[in-house]
């Protein structure tokens, strides 16, 4: 059984563009809803990169919420944002295999930031408290040291490119 990634991607560009985006994602979203489980836009043939449990956010307009087997489906979104000539920025995660990132795609350039192995030892379970210590500081949840961990790479990066 695959672990499941929980993807949030915010699109971006010119609204009539987008509007094109939200339809075909509704669509999928409705075809889901009628028992249609795994959702693929017809124009894309992969074997791999399927949306489930797709909902829209409330509060953001051009914001889609949903999941994928084991890791996030960049490369479909790629051919999404492609084909509409838009952007997007993709939240990713799935703690079971150690999956933690963000995805930018814009101007036709892709730059993926994500933690590895080695950003994961920085944070140590404590069995005693049931948390996460992490650089003298007790976290209830290890999600919000991974936030903290990708910030900084995403920060180190940006200034060395500069």
């Amino acid at each position: 059984m695959a672990n499941w990634c929980n993807n949030k991607v915010t699109f971006t560009g010119v609204q009539d563009s987008l509007i094109k985006v939200v339809t075909l994602f509704q669509t999928m979203i409705d075809d889901e809803s009628k028992g249609e489980i795994g959702q693929m836009p017809d124009f894309i043939e992969s074997k791999d990169g399927y949306f489930f449990e797709i909902y829209q956010d409330d509060s953001l307009e051009y914001t889609f919420e949903y999941e994928t087997r084991w890791s996030p489906n960049i490369e479909i979104l790629r051919i999404i944002a492609n084909r509409y000539n838009v952007g997007f920025v993709l939240d990713y995660e799935e703690s079971g295999c150690m999956v933690f990132g963000k995805t930018i795609y814009e101007n036709k350039v892709l730059t993926d930031y994500f933690l590895n192995q080695c950003d994961f030892q920085e944070c140590a379970y404590n069995a005693d408290t049931d948390c996460y210590d992490f650089e003298g500081v007790t976290y209830e949840y290890k999600d919000d040291i991974m936030k903290i961990l990708l910030k900084r790479k995403i920060d180190n990066t940006n200034q060395k490119t500069v």
